[in-house]
């Protein structure tokens, strides 16, 4: 909504008190040794770092983030599935979760196995219950739900905006056709981590499937050292995620963190195995040194108090004016003390000196709304701008009906009336005046 406003003086600088080892000027970025990455802020997609970050790459055992996507969003985490012939097309040389044929094992589980141990077994096993029960056709041979479930992942990467992204496994396991990019793989990453049963299970060390019945069970350790707190890896704000490798891959990893209100996607694609760590908690440091996430402020926040004008008897004097909308953000460190919140009255619901007076402004504080005002009206802008660029504005709300001083009570007519009154009161006593001089005048005798 635009207004024909006067700008009223409330520019107000927004404090940041920057948290211990945050501060300071901001530092270099990363020398990476993956021939790919990127750093992203989570909630809202804000790219921080980027090394070829559009290069196709092979994904590896990343691809199994999409995987568990698609489990939570399209499967039963409850059912019981029966481990079938799927896991036969397992290729030779592949991380396993130790299935077997005819083991059963709720989905929640198997999720479990497909991200602590990169089950390549799991994998198959998910993306064949996820075919059948999307297809509604329970007896799909395993090579035709495999293909069913990844058209699911290309169709879903897609929506997701992974425009360069082509999979042709569940699993991730090499093919010269099966590529993404690092940029791709964040916006995978991203929405998985919306899920919080996907944030709880990649930030899980050990697991054990009570659920799962069979010959070979056993418990399950997180391929992702940066969580695992008795190794040189370890990374206290780590969150997550996902490892990968194959021989045409290289070592690969996408990671998480969370610092200061503050979460973070690392993606390095082909590096080294120790690289992936080093260039991992390298992309971290960075963006917890060097950014920092503000919420600006909140839908219904109260935002200003204005005093009001021509309300009736009984009716507030004040009203309080409340954010329509919420924004928070990222921003860098050094551009967060520079942040500026402007408060923006339409001006045809405004008074100020000019029609109040000097005595009236200085009791109201400069300037009023004028009544009548209804809930939810909206009078005017919250903005907030950075070295003159405007980041966002919300409208501002009213949060009580004022009623109007009825117009008989209004000072011009309460004036014409006490006029008509005084003039009325000085015809009446003239005409007295007169009768009695009438009355009083030689040869008027009763």
């Amino acid at each position: 909504m635009k207004f024909k406003h006067k700008n009223i003086i409330i520019a107000v600088l927004v404090i940041i008190c920057f948290l211990p080892g945050l501060a300071g000027a901001k530092a270099q970025e990363p020398q990476t040794e993956a021939q790919a990455a990127i750093l992203i802020e989570q909630v809202s997609g804000t790219v921080l770092y980027a090394k070829d970050a559009y290069r196709r790459m092979y994904p590896a055992s990343t691809t199994k983030i999409l995987t568990a996507l698609l489990a939570v969003e399209t499967g039963d985490m409850d059912a019981l599935v029966t481990v079938g012939p799927e896991i036969n097309l397992v290729s030779k040389g592949s991380s396993l979760a130790r299935l077997s044929v005819g083991d059963t094992i709720t989905l929640r589980d198997l999720i479990y196995g497909l991200m602590l141990p990169s089950g390549n077994d799991a994998a198959y096993t998910i993306a064949a219950y996820l075919a059948r029960r999307q297809s509604g056709n329970p007896d799909l041979s395993a090579p035709e739900a495999i293909k069913v479930f990844v058209d699911m992942m290309n169709a879903r990467a897609r929506k997701l905006g992974a425009k360069d992204t082509h999979f042709t496994g569940p699993d991730g396991f090499h093919a010269a056709d099966h590529y993404t990019t690092a940029y791709d793989l964040s916006l995978l990453a991203r929405e998985a981590m919306r899920h919080p049963f996907i944030r709880t299970v990649v930030s899980t060390a050990d697991y054990t499937p009570d659920s799962w019945k069979g010959s070979n069970t056993c418990s399950w350790k997180n391929n992702n050292l940066l969580i695992h707190s008795l190794n040189d890896f370890y990374y206290p704000a780590a969150t997550g995620l996902k490892t990968g490798y194959t021989g045409q891959a290289g070592f690969c990893l996408i990671s998480s963190g969370s610092s200061n209100a503050l979460d973070l996607i690392a993606v390095c694609l082909k590096t080294s195995e120790a690289g992936r760590w080093s260039d991992a908690k390298a992309l971290l440091d960075y963006g917890f040194a060097n950014y920092t996430w503000l919420q600006l402020v909140k839908a219904k926040e109260a935002i200003h108090t204005v005093s009001i004008t021509n309300g009736d008897y009984g009716q507030p004097d004040a009203v309080m004016l409340t954010a329509a909308e919420g924004f928070a953000g990222v921003f860098a460190q050094e551009d967060a003390g520079r942040i500026k919140k402007e408060i923006v009255i339409d001006n045809n619901l405004l008074e100020t000196k000019n029609s109040l007076g000097e005595a009236a402004a200085a009791a109201q504080g400069e300037y009023a709304l004028r009544a009548p005002l209804s809930k939810g009206q909206v009078v005017g802008q919250v903005k907030f701008t950075l070295g003159g660029r405007e980041l966002f504005s919300a409208d501002l709300i009213v949060t009580a009906d004022v009623a109007p001083r009825p117009w008989w009570r209004t000072t011009p007519a309460l004036t014409i009336i006490v006029c008509g009154l005084i003039f009325v009161a000085a015809i009446t006593a003239l005409s007295i005046r007169r009768r009695r001089k009438t009355e009083l005048a030689p040869g008027n005798s009763h």
